[in-house]
C-alpha cells in the first residue's frame, strides 16, 4: 500500500505542508520538480533505448540531491517512466545496503508526490471501506490493458475531492490515512472538469512550495501558520530564493493539454524554469514550434503576422476541440505567445529544450540538463545590474532627495541577495557534483563581480567523496588555505569524515596502539598524536604546531613587517596550510583528494616524496592483501610523479633543478630533496642523471685541473690527474682546491655543470638516435 491524503481541493496548505513533514515524515526537498504530461502514452516511450536513457538519467537526478517530483500519478508515460527509475534505484539500494551501512553514508532521499482528482480514480478505486470509513493505505490496482490506473511505484498520492470534508478538527494530523481494495471496474473516460480541479490544486501547491513553504521545518501547525503569515514577505508573483521561505522549483514539459499549457504560462509568470522534452507531441512540440519561430524572426511578432496563423492552424490541428470554440483557441494561442515572448528576462532564461529523437547521451545526463537550466533561471545577474546602478548613482549623487546611507542600505541588500543566490545556487551543484557547471554559471558570470567561497562550502567539498574536483575548482579561485585551517578546523575535518576506517587502522592503532572506538579527538590531538604519526611515517619532527596554524588563520605573521616580507610569509603560511591537508588526505586515504591539493604545491617534488614515504609505511599496517597492494600502487605514483617533474626539470632549466636539489626545505627539518628521496629508500629518485650528476659535483666539484704554462710543453689533463695520485707533490700546481667557505657562487657552478649536463645530454641522444 501506499500512504495518501483524501483532501479538499481548497485545503489550507500551510495544514497540508504540516502534515506531509510530520506524519509523513518527508524530508524537506533541496529542488522541487513538477512533471506536466498527459494521460494518453507517446509514440517516443515504445522507443527502449530512449526510454533507457531517460531512466538513467532520472536515477542520476534521485541521486543528486534530495528531491520532490510531483505527477499526474497516472501509470503512463512520464510518471510510469519515473516510477520504474525509482524502483530499479530501490532495489540498487537495497542490494547495496548492507555496503552503505558499513561505510556510514548517507542515503539521499527522493519523493514521488501523486495528485489525481477523485472523479479520475473512482471507477477503479475505493477509498472507503464497507462501513464507510476511510481505509489506512491505498492499494494500487494491477491495471488492465488499455485502462489507465495509478502508478504502484510513488511513494505518496493526494487524492482530491471538489466538495468540503467534514473534519471533527481542524489540525489535520487527526485526518486518518487511507486505502483501497482492488476492484475489476474499468475507468471511464477522464474528464476535463477533473483534470481542471487537479491542475488548479496542482498550480497553488506549487506556488506554495515555491514561495511560501518554510525551509525549517516547524514543529506544529501554529508555529508553521504564525512563521508564514507573520514573517513572509508581502505577496508576489516572482519567488525571492534567497530567504528562508520556498524551494528552488523546475519544471519538465512532455506532451501536455490545453490545460497544461495554461500551467506553463503560469510558472513562466512566477519565474519557474521549464525543460520541453521536444518530440513528445502536443504541447510540448506546439511550445517548441513557436520558440523556433520566435527565434527565427529575432523575437520580433506582431500583431497581424502570419505567426499566428500558422499557430492557431497548429493549435486545431493538435487539438480538435478548440474547433468551435474561439475563445478558448486565442486563449491558449495568446499564452503559447506570451511563454515564448518572456523566456529570456534579464539575462535569464526561463525555456529550454532536449531533443529526446536527437541523442541519448543529453538523456543520459538529465540531471546536468535540468540543473543547468535552474542555474540559468535564477536572478543573481539582476542583482548584479542593480548593484552596478546603484553604484555609478552614488558616485554622481545626482538625486539630493536620496542620501547616500539609503543608497549603502540598498547596495548592501542587492549584494547580500546576490551572495545568497549564488551561495545557493553552488551548493546545488556541490549537491549534484557537477564543478563544470559551477564553474561556468557561477564563478564566470559575465557580471564584473566576483564570489568569494565560504567555509562550510570547502567543508563539504572536502569531506564528501567525489567533490575533489570542486576543491580543485575552489582553489584555482584563490580560495586562501591558511585562513581556512586552524587547529580546530583540522581536528573538524578527522571527526567529520565519511570513512574512517584506514586511519583507524593504519595510524590509531597500527602505528599508535591506540583503541579506535573513542569518537572524540582529545584538544592535544594535533600536536602529540599527528606530529607523532608522521615522525614514525617519515622521520620528521614537528610537522604540526598548533600555535602557527591559529596565527596564521587569524593572519598573524610572524618576521619581517615589510609589505614583501608580509607576503612571503602570506605565500609560506599557504604552503604549510596545503602540506597539512595534503597529509590529512594520505591518512585518510584520500588518494584523489591528496592529487588535487599536491598539484596546487609550491614545492611538488618535495612534497611528492613525503606522499611516496607515507602511502609506502604505511602498506605494512594494512590488513587486506588487496589493501596493500592498492596503497603500494599509490606510492608508486607520486613517485612517478616526482620523478616526471624532475626529469621535466632537467630538459627545461638545468640551472634551477641543481639550485632545488641543494635547497634546504624549512617545513621538512631542513632536509634537502636529495636527502627526503635518499631517507624515503626512493632508488628511482635517487638513479636519476640529474641526481648522479649533482652527487658527483657535491664529491668533485671543487677539485679542477689548472693550466700551468711550460712554455713549449702541456700535460694532459689525465697525465696530471694520474701523476698527483702516484707522486702526490704535483697536486699542488696541477690541482685547483677551493678552500671551505669559499667555494665559487652558485650561479658559477650551475652553470658549469649546465654546460656538462648539455653535453652529457646531448652525447645520450646521438647514442639513443
Amino acid at each position: 500500500g501506499r500512504p495518501f491524503l483524501y483532501v479538499d481541493d481548497q485545503i489550507d496548505l500551510h495544514a497540508l505542508y504540516h502534515f506531509m513533514i510530520n506524519e509523513w515524515k518527508l524530508e524537506t526537498p533541496n529542488i522541487v520538480v513538477p512533471i506536466y504530461s498527459s494521460t494518453a502514452s507517446h509514440k517516443s516511450f515504445k522507443n527502449g533505448k530512449m526510454v533507457e536513457a531517460l531512466k538513467k538519467g532520472i536515477r542520476n537526478v534521485v541521486n543528486a540531491s534530495k528531491i520532490w517530483f510531483i505527477t499526474n500519478g497516472f501509470d503512463v508515460g512520464m510518471p510510469q517512466l519515473i516510477g520504474s527509475a525509482f524502483r530499479d534505484e530501490i532495489s540498487l539500494r537495497r542490494a547495496n545496503e548492507a555496503l552503505k551501512k558499513k561505510l556510514d553514508r548517507e542515503q539521499k532521499t527522493s519523493t514521488l508526490i501523486g495528485i489525481v482528482c477523485e472523479d479520475e480514480i473512482k471507477n477503479f478505486v475505493d477509498l472507503r471501506s464497507s462501513k464507510g470509513n476511510l481505509k489506512k493505505e491505498l492499494k494500487i490496482p494491477r491495471s488492465k490493458y488499455g485502462q489507465l490506473s495509478l502508478n504502484s511505484d510513488h511513494t505518496h498520492f493526494i487524492i482530491l475531492r471538489k466538495s468540503q470534508i467534514d473534519f471533527s478538527s481542524a489540525n489535520i494530523s487527526e485526518t486518518k490515512l487511507t486505502t483501497t481494495d482492488t476492484n475489476d471496474k474499468s475507468l471511464e473516460k477522464i474528464t476535463a472538469a477533473a483534470q481542471r480541479v487537479t491542475n488548479k490544486f496542482r498550480n497553488r501547491f506549487e506556488a506554495f512550495l515555491h514561495q511560501e513553504a518554510p525551509q525549517k521545518q516547524a514543529t506544529t501547525l501554529t508555529e508553521l501558520q504564525l512563521t508564514t503569515t507573520d514573517t513572509l514577505p508581502a505577496a508576489s508573483n516572482k519567488a525571492d530564493s534567497s530567504n528562508e521561505y520556498g524551494f528552488p522549483m523546475i519544471c519538465i514539459l512532455l506532451q501536455g493539454t490545453t490545460e497544461t499549457i495554461e500551467l506553463v504560462y503560469r510558472k513562466i509568470q512566477r519565474e519557474v524554469p521549464i525543460v520541453v522534452l521536444k518530440g513528445t507531441g502536443s504541447a510540448a512540440d506546439l511550445i517548441a514550434f513557436a520558440y523556433e519561430e520566435f527565434i527565427a524572426k529575432n523575437k520580433k511578432i506582431s500583431e497581424n503576422d502570419f505567426f499566428k496563423v500558422e499557430l492557431t492552424q497548429y493549435l486545431l490541428d493538435e487539438y480538435s476541440e478548440l474547433k468551435d470554440n474561439n475563445f478558448k483557441r486565442n486563449e491558449i494561442r495568446n499564452y503559447v505567445m506570451s511563454i515564448v515572448k518572456e523566456v529570456d528576462k534579464e539575462g535569464r532564461k526561463f525555456l529550454s529544450f532536449v531533443d529526446i529523437n536527437s541523442t541519448t547521451s543529453s538523456l543520459n545526463n538529465f540531471h546536468k540538463l535540468i540543473l543547468s537550466a535552474l542555474l540559468q533561471g535564477t536572478n543573481t545577474y539582476f542583482y548584479s545590474l542593480c548593484l552596478l546602478l546603484l553604484f555609478f548613482f552614488n558616485l554622481g549623487q545626482k538625486l539630493v532627495s536620496v542620501k547616500k546611507t539609503d543608497v549603502t542600505l540598498k547596495s548592501d541588500r542587492l549584494l547580500k541577495k546576490r551572495t545568497d543566490q549564488l551561495g545557493a545556487n553552488l551548493r546545488l551543484t556541490l549537491d549534484w557534483n557537477l564543478p563544470d557547471l559551477a564553474l561556468s554559471d557561477i564563478f564566470q558570470l559575465d557580471d564584473g563581480m566576483t564570489f568569494s567561497v565560504t567555509a562550510e562550502l570547502f567543508d563539504m567539498a572536502i569531506l564528501e567523496e567525489n567533490l575533489e574536483a570542486f576543491v580543485d575548482l575552489f582553489l584555482d579561485r584563490q580560495f586562501v588555505l591558511h585562513r581556512y585551517l586552524n587547529s580546530k578546523k583540522f581536528i573538524y575535518l578527522f571527526k567529520k569524515a565519511k570513512d574512517k576506517d584506514f586511519f583507524t587502522i593504519t595510524s590509531l592503532e597500527g602505528l599508535l596502539g591506540l583503541s579506535g572506538d573513542d569518537e572524540e579527538l582529545p584538544e592535544e590531538f594535533v600536536e602529540s598524536h599527528l606530529n607523532e604519526i608522521v615522525k614514525r611515517l617519515t622521520g620528521i619532527k614537528d610537522i604540526f604546531s598548533k600555535v602557527e596554524m591559529n596565527c596564521n588563520a587569524m593572519g598573524i605573521y610572524y618576521g619581517d613587517k615589510s609589505d614583501n616580507g608580509v607576503q612571503k610569509r602570506k605565500a609560506i603560511a599557504e604552503e604549510r596550510a596545503l602540506q597539512h591537508l595534503v597529509i590529512y588526505a594520505v591518512l585518510m586515504n584520500r588518494h584523489q583528494l591528496a592529487k588535487i591539493l599536491w598539484k596546487h604545491s609550491s614545492e611538488p617534488i618535495p612534497l611528492a616524496l613525503i606522499c611516496y614515504m607515507m602511502f609506502k609505511n604505511l602498506g605494512p599496517y594494512c590488513h587486506e592483501t588487496y589493501q596493500k597492494s592498492l596503497i603500494k600502487k599509490r606510492a608508486q605514483e607520486f613517485s612517478d610523479w616526482a620523478v616526471g617533474i624532475l626529469d621535466q626539470l632537467f630538459h627545461e632549466d638545468n640551472v634551477r633543478i641543481f639550485v632545488m636539489l641543494s635547497e634546504k626545505n624549512r617545513n621538512w627539518n631542513n632536509m634537502t630533496t636529495i636527502q627526503l628521496a635518499y631517507h624515503a629508500g626512493n632508488k628511482e629518485f635517487v638513479a636519476h642523471a640529474v641526481c648522479q650528476k649533482w652527487v658527483t659535483r657535491k664529491f668533485y666539484g671543487n677539485i679542477t685541473p689548472q693550466e700551468v704554462s711550460w712554455g713549449l710543453f702541456s700535460f694532459p689533463k689525465y697525465l696530471k690527474i694520474i701523476l698527483s695520485a702516484i707522486l702526490i707533490f704535483p697536486m699542488y700546481f696541477w690541482i685547483s682546491f677551493s678552500p671551505i667557505g669559499k667555494a665559487s657562487p652558485v650561479s658559477e657552478k650551475a652553470s658549469d655543470v649546465s654546460d656538462d649536463v648539455k653535453q652529457d645530454a646531448e652525447k645520450e641522444s646521438k647514442l639513443s638516435g
